[in-house]
């Protein structure tokens, strides 16, 4: 019995030591360390991953949301995205424009001036997987182009890991994630 007590309390501690508060918790990229691309790259992995996500149709509009999803669950947070790769996926045809989505409450619909309809895409940073491998997170909440527009919530967030194949970037996996506040 006696050397249960001294097990026992070691396991105590460890999981004491496990439990302290460290933080929010990691949902996007959890673990993975930021990637170092450059803006080229990251336009790149961004356009597989919308390529990925929407069907190809010059009548659909994407605009691109300038905050980074954050790192953790819900929309609240995340930094600013660098103007040169908003102009660099302009540049390539793969967002149009800008526009900001409501980084609160579910029901939430954007209003973005635009002349056609379409999505505000908001991308995570690119997380490194490993030497040629990389994984992007999208999310895509559909807007009204004036504030009386009759409007439904419509939105998505998928996980892309993208794997780097003769100089192209190329989706290998593809996640649907549940919707979050």
């Amino acid at each position: 019995m006696r050397r249960s007590i001294p097990a026992a309390a070691v396991f105590l501690t460890l999981l004491a030591a496990c439990a302290k508060e460290e933080g929010p918790v990691q949902v996007r990229g959890a673990g993975l360390q930021v990637s170092t691309l450059d803006v080229a790259q990251q336009a790149e992995v961004n356009a597989a991953a919308v390529r990925a996500a929407f069907d190809p149709d010059p009548n659909l509009s994407l605009l691109a949301d300038p905050i980074y999803l954050p790192r953790t669950s819900g929309k609240s947070g995340g930094g600013s995205v660098a103007p040169a790769l908003i102009a660099r996926m302009k540049q390539h045809g793969v967002v149009r424009g800008t526009c900001q989505t409501p980084r609160e409450g579910p029901r939430a619909v954007p209003v973005c001036p635009a002349a056609l309809p379409g999505y505000v895409v908001r991308f995570s940073e690119i997380f490194q997987l490993g030497k040629d491998s990389v994984e992007v997170y999208l999310g895509a909440t559909r807007y009204r182009r004036a504030p009386k527009e009759p409007s439904e919530v419509l939105a998505f967030e998928r996980a892309y890991q993208l794997v780097r194949s003769r100089g192209d970037w190329v989706v290998m996996r593809e996640a649907r994630l549940p919707s979050s506040n």
